[in-house]
């Protein structure tokens, strides 16, 4: 056992209120950047409605969508239940599912990609789905694979699905409402520059301002891109302390992430080969990201380290 011991409840509420913060701030920048663009089109209450409305069409298509685009992205086909290693993976997710409580049992999807990884799906427990690998199937014994399970179904059970779709949602809307604050700061302010050139710094004082909008555009496009992977990164953690409580003991899923992780280092998984997976832009859905980040603060995943340690120390 390293360190001192971390009692599960306690782990998973501690992430949940880091995700609502982080949630919240989102919320924040979005209602910053939609003043702001009031404020260059002068009437503030505008730049408030338009914010309202890009998010109220941008949420909704990204929730309506995303599994036609996951399932399409990754091949992912319905399990046969002539394949006893499709079966061992139906057996686990029913027992599982009861659990956690669930009323309806995620359907179950199997990619051809030889990676072992797995992903949970669906904005609402009645609408969820999960996702393994081939690859997975065939290195994974019962319990490391009851693991894996566990820690889907906890994704699902603690709608993170939903709250990672909206999370991405926002971001998408802060990029939206960046780039509409680029160009009206820009072109209006070079207009507005131009008709007050008789004005003394009148003019320059607008231009200074249209590039400072340009500067605050890409750094919360910066900002927006962190706070998803954190908002990423913690709900990891909330689903591994979960899938303890569902299997009662910590050991399967350790096991398993120490035999993903080892994967990795020999196989020396590239970018490229994230197309396997749906590509690059879904592999914050998975239990695990194959690449190694340079840095924690880019990762969509905590380090798989740690995340061994934490369960090893759990109860």
């Amino acid at each position: 056992m390293n360190g001192k011991p971390i009692f599960v409840y306690q782990e998973i509420r501690k992430n949940q209120i880091k995700t609502f913060l982080l949630l919240t701030l989102f919320i924040v920048i979005i209602l910053a950047l939609s003043i702001t663009i009031g404020y260059y089109l002068n009437n503030i209450y505008q730049g408030l409605f338009i914010g309202v409305m890009v998010t109220i069409i941008v949420v909704p298509i990204n929730l309506l969508t995303s599994k036609f685009f996951i399932i399409g992205s990754t091949k992912g086909k319905k399990i046969n239940l002539d394949n006893p290693d499709h079966m061992r993976v139906k057996n686990l997710v029913e027992g599982l599912s009861l659990s956690a409580g669930l009323k309806n049992i995620p359907e179950i999807y199997v990619l051809p990609s030889n990676i072992p990884n797995a992903f949970a799906g669906g904005f609402s427990p009645k609408s969820s789905y999960i996702g393994v690998t081939q690859g997975l199937l065939d290195i994974m014994d019962n319990m490391e694979l009851e693991g894996v399970i566990a820690h889907e179904i906890s994704h699902i059970a603690q709608y993170d699905v939903l709250i990672s779709t909206v999370a991405i949602s926002l971001f998408s809307v802060a990029i939206i409402l960046g780039d509409m604050l680029f160009r009206i700061s820009w072109y209006g302010g070079n207009r507005r520059s131009r008709s007050n050139e008789s004005k003394g710094n009148i003019g320059s004082i607008i231009l200074i301002m249209s590039i400072a909008a340009i500067i605050l555009s890409w750094v919360i496009r910066l900002i927006g891109s962190l706070l998803n992977l954190s908002i990423s990164r913690k709900r990891e953690y909330v689903a591994d302390a979960n899938a303890v409580r569902l299997c009662g003991y910590s050991k399967g899923l350790a096991s398993a992430l120490r035999k993903l992780l080892n994967q990795s280092k020999s196989k020396q998984y590239e970018k490229r080969d994230l197309q396997e997976l749906g590509g690059e832009n879904l592999i914050g859905l998975y239990i695990f990201n194959p690449i190694k980040s340079i840095t924690n603060l880019f990762s969509t995943h905590p380090p798989i380290e740690d995340r061994i340690a934490k369960l090893e120390s759990i109860y």
